[in-house]
């Protein structure tokens, strides 16, 4: 696993609301701070937006997404306005300090047209003032699909969106702890990997990833145990040996350190049954 894909398999989703909105010439607003992300989707009009000192135009078909804490301005171009809006949090757990659109390089405004996206805009707003139970997942995997469309799709690949802000010896670190999951090395030896000193790694660390390098191992190790503890039946003990822990109480402190969970009762939360 590459470091992209370990981030993209780290993200989490999760919705609020939608809403749609027939706006009119005078729709605007000045230097609104974000408090979760939202994601607009242009049915018919356009409008001028800009976030910091970036602007970008939206029109007919198209979708801009803007990350929570962003500070936005925006103002109608067209005299007339439809616009479905649709507010949500989003984080990579592995890097959850930082914005997740910025980790995954993710664009304010996707390139063409969505109009293949509006049934499943249409299902989410009759749904939307319903107080039926479940409702919440139908709207959930709705976003989750809306997300997947634009960013499998309105990208050419990943070699252009990707984790690409990130220091090469970042990924070179990562792509060695993904390569090598028994083992649980020693910073000493991650910094000799990427020609460092211990001092200076942790520095590049905290820069990119916002964790000093042993709780950015930690949190790889958690991520690859959750796959373990919910795909097999494999012992607690024996997860935390494979990735290179001799000591099944300090994993298991470590594992409700970061997800709130032990490790026994993430896997009953989330696990594959028919593996009991």
């Amino acid at each position: 696993m590459n470091s992209f894909q370990l981030m993209i398999e780290s993200l989490a989703i999760r919705f609020l609301h939608i809403i749609q909105y027939t706006l009119d010439y005078r729709w605007g607003g000045s230097r609104r701070t974000l408090r979760h992300t939202v994601l607009w989707y242009v049915h018919r009009g356009s409008f001028h937006l800009e976030i910091g000192d970036t602007a970008y135009r939206c029109s007919d078909g198209q979708v801009c997404i803007l990350p929570a804490g962003s500070l936005i301005s925006f103002r109608a171009v067209s005299d007339e306005l439809l616009l479905t809006s649709i507010n949500f949090d989003a984080e990579v757990t592995m890097v959850s300090h930082r914005s997740w659109a910025q980790v995954i390089n993710a664009p304010v405004r996707f390139e063409g047209t969505y109009r293949h996206l509006e049934p499943v805009l249409q299902e989410m707003l009759l749904h939307a003032d319903k107080s039926v139970p479940y409702v919440h997942l139908l709207q959930q995997s709705a976003l989750l699909r809306i997300l997947y469309e634009l960013l499998h799709t309105g990208t050419a690949g990943e070699s252009v969106f990707a984790y690409t802000h990130a220091d090469t010896r970042i990924h070179t670190i990562i792509h060695f702890l993904n390569a090598h999951p028994h083992r649980m090395p020693e910073i000493k030896e991650l910094a000799e990997l990427v020609q460092l000193s211990e001092s200076h790694l942790r520095k590049l660390f905290i820069k990119q990833t916002g964790q000093a390098p042993l709780h950015f191992v930690h949190s790889l190790k958690i991520e690859q145990a959750k796959k373990q503890l919910t795909a097999s039946s494999k012992p607690v003990s024996q997860i935390a040996y494979e990735l290179g822990i001799d000591n099944a109480n300090y994993f298991s402190r470590m594992f409700r350190l970061k997800t709130g969970l032990t490790p026994l009762q993430y896997r009953q939360q989330f696990g594959l049954w028919l593996n009991d």
